[in-house]
């Protein structure tokens, strides 16, 4: 019998997001990972080839349906907007290039069907709620030292479940 598993990666967008996958099967995240990033002159960027090299970890391309996170229109500053922006087309241009199927979707849609009731502005202490109760076993740490657990992380893992849920 063939395993037709689907593979979600589930990808909070920015410098400090990260990306999840898992299993179109229930269990444990397949990996985790905080968004690869390099050193640039004037602060960091996504790195590409990191990227890459992670989701080829993760499974052959035409296994994979990635659920991206789309930033919002409005940030503290314009060079954070900015940057924001320039890490969503850094990521969709490696997942268009490797040829992996993926979808894209607001913070806003994804919480309401993942945290749905939470009120704005709880939506991370409802999103690691929410995470806790799908993975008990999981820390979603960001370092083995860490002893919190990582917002982009829970986020990302979320994101990936909800792609799941509604097999996109």
């Amino acid at each position: 019998m063939v395993d037709r598993s689907m593979i979600y990666i589930g990808i909070d967008n920015g410098l400090s997001g990260a990306l999840v996958a898992i299993s179109s099967h229930p269990g444990p995240p397949i990996d985790m990972v905080l968004m690869p990033t390099r050193s640039q002159v004037k602060g960091n960027e996504v790195d590409p080839v990191a990227l890459k090299e992670w989701l080829y970890l993760v499974g052959p391309p035409h296994t994979m349906t990635a659920i991206l996170e789309t930033p919002g229109k409005h940030s503290p500053g314009v060079m954070a907007l900015c940057s924001m922006w320039d890490s969503y087309g850094c990521i969709r241009a490696v997942l268009e290039c490797l040829g992996i199927r993926h979808h894209r979707i607001s913070p806003q849609k994804w919480q309401k069907v993942m945290i749905a009731g939470c009120a704005k502005g709880d939506t991370k202490p409802a999103a690691a709620v929410k995470v806790r109760q799908l993975w008990p076993t999981e820390t979603f740490l960001a370092t083995k030292r860490s002893t919190v657990p990582h917002g982009g992380l829970i986020d990302a893992a979320l994101i990936a479940e909800y792609g799941r849920l509604n097999h996109l």
